[in-house]
């Protein structure tokens, strides 16, 4: 059986429980947000010691110069600066240079805008050629957008 004094602490316990619960909620999303900020701050911190012993290294003269020699390729006097090319890329860039010099070669007469879209005609049949398998050039994601400039 259900007394008064039972029903007035039940109803006690329910009210401390609504009372308390907003406040307790709101502490344990705040201590959650406190460890993910804090597992930001060591990430940062990692980082800012990377990047400390990195400018620490260039303190080093043996590192500054084989900085030198890797970047830059620079030699001591009296050596002598080997560059091995791979003869695929000589081949490749052999051509390019060929067919540029023959469109530089052809409008070297013209105006600096004849030049700019000549330019950007050799661009665009060297790049047809290349994406074509694709469907590039074939109109099938430009449906849209020339419907909607038509419509201003």
């Amino acid at each position: 059986m259900l007394t008064w004094r039972t029903a007035i602490i039940v109803f006690v316990a329910i009210l401390a429980f609504a009372v308390v619960w907003p406040t307790a909620r709101a502490y344990l999303e705040q201590q959650d947000m406190l460890d993910g900020l804090r597992a930001d701050a060591a990430a940062a911190q990692a980082e800012v010691d990377d990047l400390s012993a990195d400018l620490a290294r260039w303190d080093d003269d043996a590192f500054i110069e084989a900085q030198a020699r890797e970047r830059l390729t620079y030699v001591y006097p009296g050596e002598t600066a080997y560059r091995v090319l791979d003869p695929e890329t000589l081949e490749a860039a052999a051509d390019a240079q060929g067919e540029a010099a023959d469109g530089v070669a052809a409008t070297s007469a013209d105006t600096w805008y004849d030049a700019l879209w000549n330019s950007v005609e050799v661009a665009g049949e060297t790049g047809a050629g290349a994406g074509s398998g694709a469907g590039a050039g074939s109109g099938a994601g430009s449906g849209a957008g020339d419907a909607s400039g038509d419509d201003n």
